[in-house]
């Protein structure tokens, strides 16, 4: 087995399928392409975790804020949706692969990093209305992101968060930022970049 270090990053679910999202998110494949170029481009693995709202509530569901899904039948779902990833993870890192980072969903309840200042609906519970000006510090992790956390501590494995701004131009402050620190994590040194592989005509 090679000793050469290999490298992967963990995704949330709707980088890389949009479609699973509620519509308050939107579509914008050009950010989860320049993520996955970057990505794909320095030979980092990317493992995509399952869409817990999707699997949960299915295509047709209505927005909602993080309250709404803090609750313990919600948070069982999350844990067995990630359960076989978790085991994943602990295979990948027992076996020479370093995780670099987990990238969650800008405005998600469940996958967001920064979940931030809401609304407050007719019915006084949370609607999803993002403040991205001011992200609260410490983080508030969307639900799903904290089950996470805690299955990866568990393992022993600590990891950088970062979010996805999917509701951004790729020319906005917050985005440029993410790509900044995206471009810092992923600063591997050139000896550790596996050769590009020829193209065959």
């Amino acid at each position: 087995m090679s000793n050469k270090p290999r490298y992967f990053a963990i995704v949330s679910h709707c980088l890389l399928n949009p479609s699973t999202r509620v519509h308050m998110l939107g579509r914008r494949f050009a950010v989860a392409q320049k993520i996955c170029d970057y990505l794909l481009s320095k030979n980092i693995a990317i493992i995509q975790l399952p869409c817990p709202e999707f699997t949960a509530m299915g295509y047709w569901r209505n927005p909602q804020g993080r309250q709404q899904y803090d609750n313990v039948f919600f948070r069982k779902h999350c844990l067995k949706e990630l359960s076989p990833y978790m085991d994943m993870v602990e295979e990948l890192t027992r076996n020479a692969n370093t995780p670099l980072c987990y990238i969650g969903i800008q405005g998600s309840p469940t996958c967001s990093i920064y979940w931030g200042k809401h609304k407050t609906n007719r019915y006084k519970t949370e609607s999803m209305e993002v403040d991205l000006k001011s992200p609260p510090i410490p983080p508030v992790y969307g639900v799903m992101t904290e089950v996470l956390n805690k299955a990866l501590l568990e393992k022993e494995i600590q990891l950088p968060f970062l979010e996805a701004p999917v509701k951004e131009s790729l020319e906005s402050p917050i985005a440029l930022n993410f790509f900044k620190q995206l471009e810092d994590l992923l600063h591997i040194p050139k000896a550790y970049h596996y050769p590009q592989e020829k193209e065959t005509h």
